[in-house]
């Protein structure tokens, strides 16, 4: 740690020399170049996240596992401006995706790297904690003086701080790993000095809508370019998540998240041809039900989509249709291999063995369950093995729940 902290000190103190951290010193940083660095950060930190997970080493994989992800921290800022749609910078959603690919390559390359990139963030809840004065002064009236990424682990930073060098300064690392993770620090700050150039000033900053402005963690895929038809899908995935509050109860931000970048980027399809709109759909609702999503939530998500989007902009209501030509496809599916009568009357009994599923708390999980194993026989391997684990955790259920899913799934699969 004595190591990194010498090693990083002449860029650290060029950083906080840049344009953007004068901006925020004096109060005066756009909210355009904040959010846009919330989301950069997102983008760099969920990547981080998601490598760490992977490698092999237990001792570096679980080295932050007693405390919150700053994850945690960047979602609740950026959940601050739902809705309103602030265009990213264009320069800075490319830059935060070049280091998103490096964090990748290290993973592969040198896991041990990883720690040179952690250090950085790491550092940053102390860092912050110095500019939190500032960004509130310079945003606090549009956060309602919240700023959870600048203000870190609160009380407990220093403490945090105090047990991540131990363990970083414990790990068995030989010398040549070490000078590997003070470069790779070092060029971690190199790529990060043109994001927060990107950031400001915005003088000739190109403005654009994209994934990451809805999820940071969506990665680049094309969305609509009016914030119509943005908050058109937002309002679809929000009911679409309250009809199936399965969604909220297992993947929660993320879940959100990704719902409103995934309902985003079905609006961006309207315009193609109804063969190439359908074959985008088929590859979604196939993604999805392999990982514990049914496609009758995707159903349901189209239909909202085209009625959201047909009150938001009736002009465009012909170019809409092919979403609703979309849900009625993978419907007719379903209904081919379970019929309508049976498919209501499963669902009709779970739903009276659960006690109105939970009370409304889960309702739908009904409709969850038989229309995995729907499809599952249209092909999709894992649609019920990633549905049912979860909606059997006797940890998470009664045994009244368990059983009443273990009926409705049986009766389902001998149909």
């Amino acid at each position: 740690m004595d190591s990194l902290k010498e090693a990083i000190s002449e860029q650290h103190a060029r950083m906080e020399a840049t344009p953007f951290i004068a901006a925020l010193t004096d109060g005066k940083l756009p909210i355009e170049s904040y959010v846009g660095l919330l989301r950069a950060m997102a983008v760099i930190q969920g990547t981080l996240d998601h490598e760490l997970a992977q490698i092999d080493s237990s001792t570096i994989r679980d080295i932050l596992l007693d405390r919150p992800s700053r994850m945690v921290h960047l979602r609740k800022d950026l959940s601050i401006f739902d809705g309103h749609f602030v265009p990213d910078i264009e320069g800075a959603v490319t830059q935060s995706r070049r280091i998103a690919e490096r964090i990748r390559l290290y993973r592969v390359e040198q896991p041990t790297d990883l720690l040179g990139i952690l250090y950085v963030l790491e550092g940053t809840t102390l860092g912050n904690t110095v500019h939190l004065s500032d960004v509130l002064k310079s945003v606090g009236d549009k956060t309602a003086g919240q700023a959870h990424y600048y203000t870190g682990y609160g009380k407990e930073t220093s403490r945090y701080w105090r047990e991540f060098s131990a363990a970083m300064n414990a790990l068995p690392i030989d010398e040549e790993r070490c000078k590997r993770v003070i470069k790779a620090a070092l060029d971690f700050f190199d790529q990060l000095e043109p994001l927060f150039s990107a950031l400001y000033p915005l003088d000739n900053a190109v403005r654009v809508y994209s994934a990451s402005m809805l999820n940071p963690e969506a990665g680049d895929h094309s969305v609509p370019e009016t914030t119509e038809e943005l908050a058109a899908a937002v309002a679809a995935a929000k009911k679409c998540r309250d009809e199936f509050p399965y969604f909220d109860a297992r993947y929660h931000e993320r879940g959100r998240n990704f719902a409103k970048s995934d309902a985003a980027w079905l609006v961006s399809l309207a315009g193609l041809s109804e063969v190439h709109l359908v074959s985008q759909v088929e590859w979604l609702g196939r993604v999805l039900a392999n990982r514990g999503m049914p496609r009758i939530t995707l159903e349901r998500q189209l239909e909202l989509l085209y009625q959201e989007l047909s009150a938001t902009t009736p002009a465009k209501i012909e170019h809409y249709k092919g979403l609703l030509k979309a849900a009625e496809k993978l419907k007719a599916e379903r209904l081919n291999i379970i019929s309508e009568p049976v498919f209501n009357r499963l669902t009709n009994e779970f739903h009276l063995a659960t006690e109105g599923e939970l009370q409304g708390r889960l309702k739908r999980c009904g409709d969850l369950i038989v229309s995995a194993v729907c499809d599952q026989s249209a092909g999709i391997s894992e649609a019920v093995g990633s549905l049912i684990p979860w909606l059997t955790d006797p940890e998470r259920f009664s045994p009244e729940w368990i059983s009443a899913v273990t009926k409705t799934l049986k009766q389902a699969g001998t149909l």
